[in-house]
Parts: C-alpha cells; structure tokens; sequence
C-alpha cells in the first residue's frame, strides 16, 4: 500500500544520478541565485560590477605596442591625451 502522492518516492528509496543533480543544483541556486545566463557567448544580464568598470577604464588608457621581433606590451597613454 503507498501513502505517498503520486511521483513521490519511497521513504529510503535511492536517488537516481538525475535526481540526486538536481537537487544538488536546486541547492545551489538557493546559494548562488539564478544563472546570469544561458549561454556563456550571451551576454550579461546584470549590471557590471564597480571593480569590473573601473579595470575596463584603467585598461582603455593603455595602449598595445608591437616590437621588431613580435613582443608585444602595452604603454600607457599621456594623461593629456
């Protein structure tokens, strides 16, 4: 005789490898919040982090210089220009 709702499991009964994933991430959803995407070329949903805008304009004041032999390294620009 079952006393459960229909597509409630046994006490006892084993997880499946789905269900038990699952349930690992409805935990860690509850942790984290919801995924900020779908697809990891789609971009951000959120607004940018201050860290983020302040390292995008730190590194808009560089410039990236190519040497004779293919080196390449960055120059900041003047203050001035």
């Amino acid at each position: 005789m079952n006393h459960h709702e229909p597509g409630q499991q046994e006490p006892g009964t084993r997880e499946t490898k789905p269900e038990s994933f699952m349930r690992a991430m409805g935990h860690l959803r509850g942790l984290y919040g919801p995924a900020n995407r779908r697809i990891a070329t789609e971009p951000e949903r959120h607004g940018h982090n201050p860290e983020d805008l302040k390292e995008a304009r730190e590194l808009d004041g560089i410039d990236i210089e190519t040497d004779s032999e293919g080196h390449r390294y960055g120059v900041r620009r003047p203050s001035g220009a």
